[in-house]
């Protein structure tokens, strides 16, 4: 008997462990999650354990087979510790196309990093570490756990990756009865099992064979177009500090108090700011005055210590250093602003051109980013504190078009930021070519810009290197490639017209006998491509609404004459329009070309993206249409 038992328990343990290893041989996988997957996620195990309001422990088991090199990302390691998060118990193992082991990673093998660039302040440490493969498939596993030691934001249960399928995965939350968890499924139907001890509930969600998603070129970040659950906790706690996060105003209540006693300046340098707006008409004009005065005098570094970053610098500490982070020139703004009788409301938002507005009916830490808004009588006025070069009022496409969470005196409230119109963010170009017998010619152009154009205008016109300079005429604008150019732009009037000179050596497309054949404009209104719309399921976002247009002239050089002229074009969809003409001069000898695009918004719905992408595409090919001039002997 003991002797079966002993036979038995062996090939039992025998039978299990195969089972085991089966995850790791590429050869067992199923076709179907193969299909349009880089990687496959073949196990998940991640437990979220709330201890207490300030305490917890997230422990995680993957084993992700890498399919190809497309996936590699999946091999790299990344994660961050600081005073409140510490990184316990790591291990990675790799193994080969058939599942046997290569390669161990212990903590030790870890790179550790304190800041990420220099203009980064931390109190913490990056980990990471990126896993060599010379073939593939391969199969890496990975353990670690990390431990909470302050909890404002739980982890959210990611539950793919893009073109990553998912052969088993689930997620346990666990947290004492008495604080409980909310949680929001985004792009999933996906609920949990609830099970209740009286002191403990435990939420457990499980997925099994999930196929491939498509990535999408032009959508929402992937942390919001790929399926997830995100979970926030209603009390919470930091660094001593206790938090209730079950409504915006509660959370704002708890921001606000980490915010008290920095809003202290000298009373000289209150002083200094009354006599800086003495002379100005109206509040707004004041807020004016010294937003520009925080534009010229301060600088932004990236400062994330003590209390996760998240407390601001006194206003005493910015004014004598003269830089900060968001949070501290955002209040130090508010400060200044105060010292003069004018009230504002420091702001959290989330940043990024193509993020989407935080759902007002699921109070979360969803932001990173802090910028001021100030009430007036009819309106209110937005500022990004960080930058030196936003106009005055005008958020742009970091931060436009959200819901910040105001931080009043009585907690937090959550607004909507303004959207731009395609009349922000216009750029106009005209320009006159004077062009030789020889194909060649002296091109001034005429820039004028505003909202995100004039924005990106200041910052790599003014700034950069002639090179740099250049890249960005050719590349991100459209012109022609030029052997020499010199651009004036005026440093004291941020608002007034660049012009730009260049040479180029060969203006035309291609000649023909005595046919010379010119583009329609020395440069593309339109130069890119738009991505694949067929079965699109993502909405396609644009940097901005915007307007674009352009006066070209040639002067033709004695001796020649027109031959044919493009026909003007009409094109429209529904958000938005392109029109171009064309006429030339016989008196002057000098061809007119003039175009216009706009596009009203910059939201597509994916159902409307296939007659966005067919503008764009026609958009493209007038640019195809040539103007013919000849020698006339």
């Amino acid at each position: 008997m003991k002797k079966f038992t002993f036979i038995l328990l062996t090939l039992l343990a025998f039978f299990g462990v195969n089972a085991q290893n089966k995850i790791y041989d590429a050869a067992t996988l199923p076709e179907e999650l193969k299909k349009d997957a880089y990687s496959v996620k073949r196990e998940e195990k991640i437990e979220f354990e709330v201890k207490s309001m300030g305490k917890a422990s997230l422990k995680i088991h993957t084993v992700v087979t890498v399919l190809n090199e497309n996936g590699k990302d999946q091999l790299d390691f990344q994660t961050y510790s600081d005073q409140f998060h510490s990184l316990e118990n790591f291990s990675i193992q790799l193994f080969d196309s058939k599942g046997v082991s290569v390669k161990k990673y212990k903590r030790s093998d870890l790179y550790q990093q304190a800041s990420q660039g220099s203009d980064l302040i931390t109190d913490g440490k990056m980990y990471f570490l990126r896993v060599p493969a010379s073939a593939y498939p391969v199969t890496i596993q990975t353990d670690y756990e990390i431990s909470y030691s302050g909890i404002l934001r739980y982890p959210a249960y990611q539950l793919q990756m893009p073109e990553q399928s998912v052969e088993n995965s689930v997620f346990v939350a666990t947290v004492p009865t008495n604080l409980d968890l909310r949680f929001k499924g985004r792009n999933t139907s996906i609920v949990p099992v609830i099970t209740n001890d009286e002191k403990v509930k435990t939420y457990t969600w499980s997925i099994k064979n999930l196929p491939a998603l498509e990535y999408e070129e032009g959508s929402v970040s992937y942390e919001n177009r790929y399926p997830n659950v995100l979970l926030s906790p209603n009390k919470f706690e930091m660094d001593g500090y206790e938090g209730d996060m079950s409504s915006w105003q509660n959370y704002g209540k708890w921001i606000e108090a980490l915010g008290k006693n920095t809003g202290n300046l000298t009373e000289e340098r209150k002083q200094f700011f009354q006599a800086l707006v003495k002379d100005a008409a109206t509040d707004r004009d004041k807020a004016k005055i010294i937003y520009k005065y925080l534009q010229d005098n301060f600088r932004y570094v990236s400062i994330q210590l003590g209390i996760g970053g998240l407390r601001p610098f006194p206003a005493d500490f910015v004014d004598k250093k003269k830089y900060g982070d968001c949070k501290a020139l955002s209040n130090y703004m508010k400060t200044c602003l105060n010292a003069v009788g004018i009230r504002s409301h420091y702001t959290l938002i989330n940043a990024s051109y193509n993020e989407e507005p935080v759902d007002p009916a699921f109070p979360y830490d969803g932001f990173d980013h802090i910028i001021l808004c100030v009430p007036f009588e009819k309106d209110s006025v937005w500022l990004e504190c960080t930058s030196n070069i936003s106009e005055f009022g005008v958020l742009g496409n970091f931060t436009e078009n959200r819901n910040g969470l105001l931080i009043t005196e009585d907690g937090g409230k959550l607004v909507p930021t303004p959207k731009s119109k395609a009349s922000d963010n216009m750029f106009s170009s005209t320009s006159i070519i004077e062009l030789a017998e020889n194909g060649s010619g002296t091109v001034k152009v005429i820039l004028n810009a505003s909202g995100e154009y004039k924005r990106d205008l200041i910052h790599y016109i003014s700034n950069q290197k002639k090179d740099d300079q250049k890249d960005f005429l050719v590349n991100y604008f459209g012109y022609m490639q030029p052997d020499d150019f010199e651009i004036n732009y005026d440093q004291a009037d941020k608002n007034a017209a660049t012009p730009i000179t260049m040479s180029i050596g060969k203006i035309p497309e291609f000649t023909a006998g005595k046919k010379v054949f010119l583009n329609p404009r020395i440069y593309k209104i339109w130069g890119h491509t738009l991505p694949k719309a067929e079965n699109r399921k993502q909405d396609y976002y644009f940097p901005t609404p915007f307007i674009k247009t352009d006066t070209t002239i040639y002067q033709l050089p004695e001796g020649f004459g027109i031959e044919t002229l493009p026909k003007g074009k009409h094109l429209s969809f529904e958000f938005g329009s392109f029109n171009s003409s064309y006429e030339f001069d016989e008196s002057k000898k000098r061809i007119r070309s003039v175009a216009r695009l706009e596009l009203d918004q910059y939201k597509i719905p994916a159902a409307k993206f296939l007659d966005t992408k067919k503008f764009f595409n026609e958009v493209l090919g007038e640019y195809t249409e040539k103007i013919v001039i000849r020698r006339l002997q």
